[in-house]
């Protein structure tokens, strides 16, 4: 289902009519910068706050592969953490407005502008690791509900199984989740806030340099192990030079094998059901589902 030219309109007016009437801002323009399955964009330039982006959901049904993954809970989560974040001198939009009623529902943070200059994954690695450093007391992760990460992973890897078994109609063996989750327990690695959706396309630069990430859907509170085996998994960076630039290499050699493994299963199923199903990528499918069974096979043989 896509937005109408039309629906977006009435989106944009209602956008300005809040700001302009209820809020008493300023706007001296508003035009559309971007539309998804779930969120259009609107850049704003405000008399005394300058240009803006606001991220509106558009549909009601805002679910995707996950059954959090609501557009709602999606803006309160990026402004919680961008606000915790921007506390901690990360580099993120600041926010300005997060708006709630019966008609509409949006975000409003400041518009960091970039270019198409290639980001380095060192650079890349350095932030990641500075975003695991900061604290994490009085920041709060929505849709996390109190649960530790090895909890929600061990129960996505079982969920995200019995999804891919009935579309390629294989059996894949693998302990349950409460086993899964025992074994990432046992990690005494201290918890960090991660981002979980670590690439290029998440992070704003201009010249080279960093100026912003974006797009904390995905965040939880959890072991940073995830983290890497996620950025190594996706292979969207150079994992070698990442790593440099993270300083993670002591990390990784203090992690069991097996966590490891569970941790890049996880991201690997993702991706197996993303290009399979979503996508209809037959090579990076058939590339994806490769992994999942050797991954299975790495930590069935641990146990």
């Amino acid at each position: 289902m896509n937005i109408t030219n039309t629906e977006l309109e009435k989106l944009r007016l209602k956008v300005t009519n809040i700001l302009m009437h209820e809020k008493k801002w300023k706007i001296e323009k508003i035009q559309l910068i971007g539309s998804g399955v779930i969120n259009a964009v609107f850049l704003i330039t405000e008399k005394e706050r300058g240009l803006l982006a606001v991220r509106t959901p558009w549909r009601t049904d805002e679910s995707m592969m996950d059954n959090n993954s609501s557009g709602i809970i999606s803006l309160q989560k990026e402004a919680e953490i961008a606000k915790h974040c921007y506390g901690h001198e990360i580099p993120v939009p600041k926010i300005h407005e997060l708006y709630f009623s019966n008609e509409i529902n949006f975000l409003v943070s400041e518009f960091v502008a970039g270019d198409d200059n290639e980001i380095s994954s060192f650079d890349v690695g350095k932030l990641t690791s500075k975003i695991h450093k900061i604290p994490t007391n009085g920041l709060s992760i929505i849709d996390q509900k109190e649960q530790t990460l090895s909890k929600i992973i061990s129960e996505r890897i079982r969920d995200r199984i019995v999804s891919l078994r009935k579309l390629v109609y294989t059996e894949l063996i693998i302990p349950d989740s409460v086993a899964l989750e025992a074994i990432l327990n046992t990690s005494k690695i201290p918890n960090c806030l991660l981002h979980l959706d670590v690439r290029r396309s998440n992070i704003i630069a201009k010249n080279g340099i960093i100026q912003a990430i974006i797009d904390w859907d995905n965040a939880f509170i959890g072991n940073p192990i995830m983290e890497l085996m996620r950025i190594s998994e996706t292979q969207e960076l150079d994992w070698t030079e990442f790593l440099k630039g993270y300083d993670g290499e002591e990390l990784l050699k203090n992690t069991e094998k097996v966590i490891q493994s569970i941790y890049r299963l996880d991201t690997a199923l993702m991706l197996s059901l993303l290009f399979i199903s979503f996508l209809h990528d037959k090579e990076k499918g058939e590339y994806y589902m490769n992994r999942v069974q050797l991954l299975i096979n790495d930590i069935n043989k641990c146990l």
